[in-house]
């Protein structure tokens, strides 16, 4: 009997820690889900880490405490934003290789800025103040671009090879000519999103693609 209550006793801090790890999780989500609607309203510079803690529903100071810094705060929520857009958008694009993957990639882009209006605008925001305001963002905010040009790159690559894109195409320059297309289109859809039916620009973007980088026998075969 005595061992048993002395193996209880082992188990219970461990549960009492996780516990407290999960507690954590959750509190900081919902920092960067305040940091997220305040970011998109207001931008980086507006949204100070005390209105994030209060929106939150915590103290004024909790940001500061759990992130060190506004900087890393910001870090953070790029990273959280990023990480939600790469499951949100890309998620059903597995199996779907190389002129195929390419389509369907950029119609996915587009499609995910209309799936979260304060991800879109906090993740827009923080590209243009990283330029001016906030400079020391700069090296992430362009992480998550290259990545997702180069993820573009790739599936042109891949599409040469196997025989469907045509040889000629520079998988860096094009890359570069479609992520930009996407980057300014969700751009212009934030200044005028009434107006702007993104659903059927990704369409036509996708298809004007298809068309102008098929090589010659694809394109026959239609």
């Amino acid at each position: 009997m005595a061992r048993q209550n002395s193996k209880a006793a082992l188990a219970a801090p461990r549960k009492e820690r996780r516990s407290n790890e999960q507690r954590r999780q959750e509190s900081d989500k919902r920092l960067l889900d305040a940091g997220l609607r305040l970011v998109a309203q207001k931008g980086a510079v507006g949204a100070t880490l005390a209105d994030i803690g209060v929106a939150a529903g915590f103290s004024r100071s909790l940001p500061l405490e759990r992130f060190g810094s506004k900087l890393q705060f910001l870090v953070a929520l790029v990273d959280r934003t990023e990480h939600w857009f790469n499951q949100w958008a890309f998620a059903d694009l597995q199996g779907k290789e190389g002129l195929e993957g390419l389509t369907a990639r950029i119609e996915a882009h587009l499609a995910s800025a209309t799936a979260s209006w304060d991800a879109t605008s906090a993740l827009f925001l923080l590209y243009f103040e990283s330029l001016t305001v906030v400079p020391e963002l700069r090296p992430r905010v362009a992480a998550v671009g290259q990545a997702y040009r180069l993820a573009l790159r790739d599936l042109i690559r891949q599409g040469q090879e196997r025989g469907e894109i045509r040889a000629d195409v520079d998988p860096d320059v094009e890359a570069t000519v479609l992520f930009g297309a996407i980057r300014g289109t969700i751009a212009q859809w934030l200044f005028e999103p009434k107006s702007i039916d993104l659903k059927r620009v990704a369409q036509a973007l996708a298809e004007s693609t298809r068309r102008a980088l098929a090589a010659e026998r694809r394109r026959s075969a239609r």
